[in-house]
């Protein structure tokens, strides 16, 4: 059975609230802005197959964050695989930000703070996977969300063309009684694919030491992303390494240690600066509870990172 979702009928006023309960029904709780001054348009179509939402979502340019705020209020775990139908988005999560254009796919964790931005009108298919339908490791996971795969990646495009078919499928009001319990298996099947593939995950292949060393080091930074005096050399302490094996370990890696730590500060400044419950707090109170002594110096790399400042992203967002 196919529940439907509308604003056009609704008064404006009440459109914003409407919309935000409907689309956590269908995926997970966010909090959303619309980009412009008129209130949120949206229509969602939303079917079950087996313990799996699937969703036909059409609505005009909006923001969706999910912050540490909600994951603090709802316990619930998934991975979204999000289809761009029509229109773009932006996608970042895990200090990765990226452009999916039509046609592309992404998948995001809703057990950790990302953000979803739509410049302007969109559709979008989205498949909502339990977390606890996959029997893969959370340190593989971290390797696959806000990654853009595209029609021709071969495991990628498999996925797409699944998610796509149930969505047009959900939207036209299909039934599938007597299948539910093989569609599913199917996404589950395919969904794990993609991660064992990027992830290179296959019952052959186990992490190295080094590779085991580098996810324990991320998770201790993402710890400790509070304290100011976090560095390499109190990392390698923590782990019994030297510095110089510290900054080895991540030669082949995007960034540096010091790079990362940054960037992760960064973003989890962005989340705090765009929530409503924490707008009496200055923007120099937010740099320094994520470890910025310097609020220039915070401007500064702000501005570069994303283009804007942060007073500037906080109105932004309060918009």
């Amino acid at each position: 059975m196919t529940i439907e979702f509308h604003t056009e009928a609704l008064p404006l006023a009440e459109r914003a609230e409407y919309w935000t309960d409907a689309v956590h029904q269908a995926f997970a709780r966010f909090e959303i802005q619309p980009h412009e001054d008129d209130a949120v348009h949206g229509a969602l179509w939303l079917a079950s197959v087996g313990n799996i939402h699937v969703g036909h979502v059409e609505a005009s340019p909006q923001r969706m964050a999910r912050t540490r705020g909600i994951i603090a209020n709802d316990s619930s775990g998934a991975l979204l695989v999000s289809l761009q139908a029509v229109g773009s988005s932006v996608v970042a999560q895990d200090g990765r930000e990226a452009f999916l254009p039509a046609g592309n796919l992404v998948v995001v964790d809703t057990r950790r703070p990302f953000l979803r931005d739509f410049p302007g009108s969109f559709h979008q298919n989205v498949v909502a996977v339990p977390i606890d339908l996959l029997d893969v490791p959370d340190a593989y996971l971290a390797r696959v969300v806000a990654q853009v795969y595209q029609p021709t990646h071969y495991i990628g495009g498999i996925l797409a063309s699944f998610v796509g078919g149930l969505a047009k499928a959900a939207e036209s009001g299909a039934c599938w009684a007597g299948a539910n319990q093989h569609l599913e298996r199917g996404m589950i099947d395919v969904l794990t694919a993609l991660i064992a593939h990027e992830g290179r995950l296959d019952g052959d292949v186990t992490p190295t030491a080094e590779e085991t060393l580098r996810l324990l080091i991320r998770d201790y930074i993402r710890a400790h992303l509070d304290r100011p005096e976090l560095s390499p050399s109190m990392i390698a302490a923590a782990h019994h390494i030297s510095v110089r094996y510290l900054h080895k370990l991540f030669q082949g890696e995007e960034m540096t240690v010091s790079r990362w730590i940054h960037r992760q500060r960064l973003q989890a400044c962005r989340e705090d600066l765009a929530r409503s419950d924490l707008a009496g707090l200055t923007v120099e109170t937010i740099a320094q509870r994520w470890g910025f002594a310097s609020l220039a110096h915070f401007s500064r790399t702000f501005r570069a990172a994303y283009g804007i400042s942060p007073v500037a992203w906080r109105r932004v967002a309060a918009a």
